[in-house]
């Protein structure tokens, strides 16, 4: 059968056409599994500042407002470790970090802001934790960090102190150097708070006197 000139014509420039385009590098095309790879590495380095706290060495726990912080003493790098988090998950983190147990764990069910499960160590910090309702299938509840408290420790202990150095023991003096505080006279005796979130008590009026008590969040102090 003969096809017209023009039919002809079409036909050669459609098929120089399809050999270009067979022999034009192809282009790779990502896989789903590529896709969720980059994914989960993504989401794996957001949770990295908190789970190396549970596996590497060395760490120091620095005090902060309405949070605690864990240094790496290598790198120099920060984790913020957050209220909010659940008592197993605080214990482990908190265990590794001073590599020991806490002293006590109990419960305190006479808190002016409700029941309170304390675990303590013998550096004289003391994690508060609140029970919380937590929307799941069933509705449940269970202990989540609320607040920490630190008074003089039980033994020869590394004192643990805020990114400023300060901790029990240090001067009001040294205290208004590194913040701006609030001072006044209660049944817990002088109290100091900050604008962020940190309160104490010192043991008198003057600058040299010293910080026995500090803490944020939740506490359980009785006025």
């Amino acid at each position: 059968m003969k096809f017209p000139p023009f039919l002809l014509l079409i036909s050669v420039l459609l098929l120089n056409c399809e050999n270009k385009d067979n022999q034009a590098p192809k282009r790779p095309v990502a896989k789903k599994t590529d896709t969720l790879h980059n994914i989960e590495e993504s989401n794996q380095k957001k949770t990295d500042s908190v789970n190396t706290i549970q596996t590497q060495q060395p760490h120091q726990l620095i005090l902060t407002s309405n949070a605690l912080q864990a240094i790496n003493k290598t790198t120099g790098s920060t984790s913020e470790i957050p209220f909010g988090k659940p008592f197993d998950e605080m214990n482990k983190i908190v265990t590794t970090i001073l590599q020991s147990k806490p002293m006590v764990v109990g419960i305190n069910a006479e808190c002016g802001a409700g029941p309170l499960k304390m675990a303590s160590w013998n550096n004289g910090l003391t994690l508060v934790f609140q029970k919380k309702e937590v929307q799941s299938v069933e509705t449940e509840s269970r202990w989540e960090f609320a607040g920490w408290y630190v008074s003089l420790n039980s033994g020869n202990t590394t004192k643990i102190t805020t990114m400023a150095g300060i901790g029990i023991g240090s001067t009001r003096g040294e205290m208004e150097s590194a913040y701006v505080i609030i001072v006044k006279k209660s049944s817990l005796g002088y109290e100091f708070s900050t604008t962020s979130g940190l309160f104490g008590i010192f043991d008198g009026m003057g600058k040299q006197a010293k910080i026995t008590n500090i803490w944020s969040g939740v506490s359980c102090n009785f006025r």
